[in-house]
């Protein structure tokens, strides 16, 4: 076996393992180091993408395991066709990996060892992921580094760490042939690395001292743990939500604000509905709070064309008035609608689902007073732009995450989610609550930080005060300005290189 293949699993593991266990964020600062060692030594631009495209799978496969059940759960699939679409899955998303080595190879590694950079922040910007994440992501516990996310998303952390990469790599071999590092690369990318850590300190004092200024919103999201294999039962769904009330009745009386995760209500609820009937409301003492929670809703008549089913995030006040909705806009692949499902129900005993219906633009909850939440739902907290839009179109002041994680099994699943979702308080400076069926129910604050959190598998109640922050970051202004602009940079090297050769 060529030892390219060995060097572009040994990437696949440096760069997953801090998305499975984020202590080792280091890892992430040397992953790419043996994929440009095989694409170098790689005899063909083709075998050399080749070497990225197998890198990326190794990846996939290693950082995101627990799809496997994901797959099963949901789609009914036997284990043994559920392990064949994970493959499918990640040979797919692997692209990304590939077309990144066949640019390093065919522009090189351009001045100051900067064009891997230059490249890799428009793929992870541009290319479709069923799981978004970027490498940013994996240096979350590196708390100084990543605050650079209020100015230009996730991408600039991902932008120097990709860099260093390169620097760190032609260090590398520069001393193995010369006996002498290259001092200029190294430089400039420890430079930037100075530079975000400086930003970082310094941002983390002032949001802080927000956080110590800001109002407060007492909140109660509900872990009501109804397990996969009970959900979805008719002859349990009033079980299900007797939970969910009763924790409330015990738990969450005073309260400004009371939250049940995704698809708690498990009945369908029509879209134009105007007043939640006694027998799903929980009762609450006070007429002054607020009461927000997941159910499947639909518009027109169920079982004839042109109906519809949605994704649905309910606000109502104490007395059961619905006073607002919100669709999910971004549908899961293979949790809320089958990739080529129309093609899949073609083949016998495949199993096959209606889909869910992509809700319209961004919708703000507004409480008493100058409080309005962000209903995000299911895996919507993963993505940079969404949320951004949300504080920037409503004025959303608290971001909240409705979601039903126990798809993901007892795996690192539902804790890789909030790892992923964790940027998305520091982007746009906004506490962001998560509320979930199994786990992990928590707070995240504007530095990013897990303030709080509830054991997984476990049912509960966690009380806690909310940050109401105001302000927009840049991020939150101007949105993907960095992302863009290198994607034209990026473009142009391509171009020129073309043009050359």
């Amino acid at each position: 076996m060529s030892s390219k293949y060995p060097a572009s699993f040994l990437s696949a593991i440096l760069l997953a393992a801090p998305f499975l266990v984020p202590s080792l964020f280091p890892l992430a600062w040397v992953a790419f180091v043996p994929l440009f060692w095989a694409i170098d030594q790689a005899p063909t631009l083709r075998r050399a993408s080749f070497y990225g495209w197998s890198m990326g799978v190794g990846a996939h496969l290693i950082g995101f395991y627990w799809l496997v059940y994901t797959i099963s759960a949901f789609g009914g699939f036997p284990y043994a066709v559920s392990i064949a679409v994970f493959f499918l899955y990640a040979a797919l998303q692997a692209v990304q990996m590939g077309l990144f080595a066949w640019l390093v190879r065919r522009a090189g590694f351009g001045p100051l060892q900067i064009f891997p950079a230059l490249f890799w922040v428009p793929l992870e910007f541009l290319f479709p992921l069923l799981f978004p994440w970027h490498v940013a992501n994996s240096q979350i516990a590196f708390s100084w580094f990543v605050q650079s996310a209020d100015l230009v998303g996730p991408y600039g952390a991902s932008f120097i760490v990709v860099w260093a990469n390169a620097a760190i790599y032609r260090a590398i071999l520069s001393f193995k042939h010369e006996r002498r590092i290259a001092v200029l690369p190294f430089a400039c990318a420890a430079l930037s690395v100075i530079v975000s850590l400086v930003y970082g300190f310094q941002r983390l004092g002032s949001v802080a001292a927000e956080i110590a200024r800001a109002g407060k919103l007492s909140v109660a999201a509900v872990q009501g743990n109804v397990d996969i294999d009970l959900k979805w039962n008719p002859e349990l769904a009033k079980k299900n939500l007797d939970k969910h009330r009763r924790l409330t009745a015990e738990h969450a009386q005073a309260v400004s604000l009371a939250i049940w995760p995704e698809s708690a209500i498990e009945l369908m609820i029509p879209e134009i509905l105007r007043q939640l009937p006694a027998e799903l409301m929980p009762v609450f003492k006070s007429d002054r709070t607020f009461f927000i929670f997941g159910a499947k809703s639909f518009r027109g008549d169920l079982g004839r064309p042109g109906a519809k089913i949605f994704n649905t995030a309910f606000f109502t006040d104490a007395q059961g008035r619905i006073l607002g909705h919100y669709h999910k806009q971004v549908l899961l692949a293979f949790g809320e609608y089958l990739p080529f499902a129309n093609l899949l129900s073609l083949l016998p005993a495949m199993p096959f689902a209606d889909g869910f219906t992509p809700g319209p633009g961004p919708v703000a909850f507004h409480l008493s007073g100058a409080v309005s939440v962000a209903p995000l739902i299911c895996y919507e907290d993963l993505m940079p732009d969404l949320s951004r839009k949300f504080v920037r179109e409503t004025g959303a002041n608290v971001l909240v995450n409705l979601t039903n994680d126990a798809w993901y099994g007892r795996s690192v699943g539902p804790w890789q989610h909030l790892w992923l979702a964790q940027s998305r308080a520091i982007e746009t400076r906004r506490s962001l609550l998560r509320v979930t069926n199994t786990g992990v129910t928590s707070l995240v604050d504007a530095t990013g930080e897990i303030v709080q959190t509830l054991p997984m598998f476990t049912e509960g109640v966690m009380h806690m005060d909310v940050d109401i922050l105001k302000g927009e970051t840049y991020y939150v202004r101007f949105g993907d300005w960095f992302a863009w602009a290198l994607t034209a940079i990026g473009i142009a090297i391509v171009l020129v290189q073309f043009m050359r050769k």
